[in-house]
């Protein structure tokens, strides 16, 4: 019997090691581009320190940082833009994303073109979307002529006004991350338990109140996961605003963490724009523990 537990023992420690072994690239990926970095920042952001200056001659200021974020203006206006982005993005890319999982999972023609077509723009690269938007919205393009033709004498320029340039932006990355809501909610849906519906449909219960009280229960908990991640990728929009409009026209599209590259990269403030970025960080993880918090009362597992 003893002999028997110190085999098993000595299995799961193999086991143990070989799992500790699959995980160590990612491990050291993470701790390297990741932790280490945010680690500096936290570092930094209590100091005057400037990206062209030696850190050896950074000062310790404390929170003044901080104090002078919440005082700027500017960094407030695009912490402001950043909340109207997220706002926009996160209901439109969920509801988009389950609206169409749900009508290609009730049954269409060509299935397969359907969802390599809306997954299509996810792998895309985001340079190449941003040049191809830029053609197609721009002036002498395409949708310009179209609206032209059709007898608009002033068509807005989308990408260049001051006041479409930030929906146009969000419209144009919620195209490029719908795929991801897509196929997620697509495996959902099929592993929706098919007797219930039906059971509801022979007690005379009406489409919309199948959708409501069954399907989208049981996909609550994808539902779940999908809002922290929108939420956490509308927060992380650089590469999305920096290839289509670099935060113009004007700062009609300077967000926080265009902000943040500008204050660190242009204005040689390295530690007033590692404070603004944790406090970035600091939004981030509020709202992802309110919402894991308030899980239990919607999320069915």
């Amino acid at each position: 019997m003893e002999t028997v537990k110190k085999r098993k023992y000595s299995r799961q420690k193999k086991e143990n090691i070989y799992g500790y072994l699959f995980i160590l690239p990612y491990l050291a990926g993470f701790f390297i581009f990741q932790g280490f970095p945010f680690l500096i920042a936290m570092v930094l952001g209590f100091t005057d320190v400037s990206y062209i200056s030696k850190i050896q001659n950074a000062t310790f200021v404390g929170f003044q940082n901080f104090v002078k974020f919440f005082r700027d203006e500017y960094a407030l206006a695009a912490l402001g833009r950043t909340g109207l982005y997220s706002l926009i993005y996160v209901p439109l890319i969920m509801v988009c994303g389950f609206v169409i999982a749900y009508l290609v999972n009730k049954g269409i023609h060509f299935k397969k073109l359907v969802r390599s077509m809306f997954f299509l723009p996810y792998v895309s690269n985001m340079v190449a979307v941003a040049v191809v938007f830029k053609l197609l919205l721009g002036p002498g393009g395409p949708v310009i002529n179209l609206l032209m033709r059709l007898g608009m004498e002033n068509p807005p320029y989308l990408l260049y006004g001051l006041h479409t340039a930030l929906p146009t932006v969000v419209v144009i990355a919620v195209w490029k991350g719908l795929g991801l809501n897509f196929i997620t909610y697509l495996a959902a849906l099929q592993n929706v338990d098919n007797s219930l519906i039906e059971a509801a449909q022979i007690d005379g219960a009406t489409k919309m109140q199948r959708i409501r009280h069954i399907v989208i229960p049981m996909v609550s908990p994808t539902t779940f996961f999908l809002m922290i991640s929108s939420v956490i990728t509308s927060l992380q929009n650089f590469t999305t605003i920096q290839a289509l409009t670099a935060g113009g026209p004007g700062q009609s599209t300077t967000v926080m963490s265009i902000n943040i590259i500008r204050t660190s990269f242009s204005n040689f403030q390295t530690g007033y724009a590692s404070a603004q970025a944790l406090v970035m960080f600091l939004i981030v993880l509020v709202f992802t523990v309110i919402q894991w918090r308030g899980q239990n009362k919607w999320v069915n597992y």
